[in-house]
């Protein structure tokens, strides 16, 4: 068990997950805390945490431009290639410009500019959540129509059991991981959402917030572990 925790956090990936967990974890003390000074203490030990998953995307936005300009190169244009390309344009343009903040979060500086970047990137990370829960929804839309048209289909025409079952379960496993994208787009959207004054009073709570957090940390953290302990070991 100690090896496979190991292995995953020598992962960068898998690393950053870690601390994006404890992160959600000094939310929720900040929410519980019963005098000012706890919750202080706790919001103080959140910001280093917060600060440390920084350096990891400091140069983020250039992958996710990457992915925004192959997605809007794709040879056949469809809603599902807009709203891919949207989420992935939105969510470059959230770390480019996070990324001039840095300092200000390091202490460094104290631009009076930053908190206003800062204020609009949280908005663009909002866009790219949305555009990304609505791109789950229409794919979820589309695999359950071709899943449909797939089943009339086979009563129609006589298969044998081994080709229906093996048929049936690519649609099964991307079906579950739109799911899973779904709920972590979901619960994401609180962050951004409650740092801008978007999400409602009663979502926008430390307690809440941290919970999402958690919730969506540990999905996507899964997820990693799984491809983390396939790889071979050196």
């Amino acid at each position: 068990m100690i090896r496979s925790v190991v292995k995953f956090t020598d992962d960068a990936a898998g690393l950053e997950k870690t601390l994006r967990l404890i992160q959600g974890f000094c939310t929720i003390a900040v929410g519980l805390a019963v005098s000012p000074a706890d919750a202080d203490l706790w919001a103080k030990t959140r910001g280093q945490f917060a600060l440390g998953r920084r350096y990891f995307r400091l140069l983020k936005w250039y992958p996710c431009f990457v992915k925004a300009s192959n997605a809007v190169s794709a040879e056949r244009l469809s809603i599902s290639t807009i709203l891919d390309t949207i989420k992935w344009t939105f969510l470059s343009l959230y770390f480019f410009l996070e990324m001039f903040t840095i300092t200000n979060a390091m202490g460094i500086t104290k631009f009076d500019w930053g908190p206003k970047v800062q204020h609009e990137a949280n908005k663009c990370w909002v866009y790219s959540l949305i555009a990304s829960i609505l791109l789950s929804m229409v794919e979820l839309l589309w695999d359950n129509v071709r899943t449909a048209d797939a089943s009339s289909v086979g009563k129609d025409e006589k298969k044998s059991r081994t080709e229906t079952s093996s048929q049936e379960k690519q649609p099964s496993t991307a079906r579950s991981k739109l799911y899973i994208q779904l709920m972590i787009d979901s619960c994401d959207i609180l962050i951004p959402g409650s740092a801008v004054g978007w999400s409602p009073s009663a979502l926008a709570v430390p307690l809440v917030v941290g919970v999402a957090s958690t919730i969506s940390t540990t999905l996507a953290g899964s997820q990693i572990w799984q491809r983390v302990q396939r790889e071979p070991r050196q």
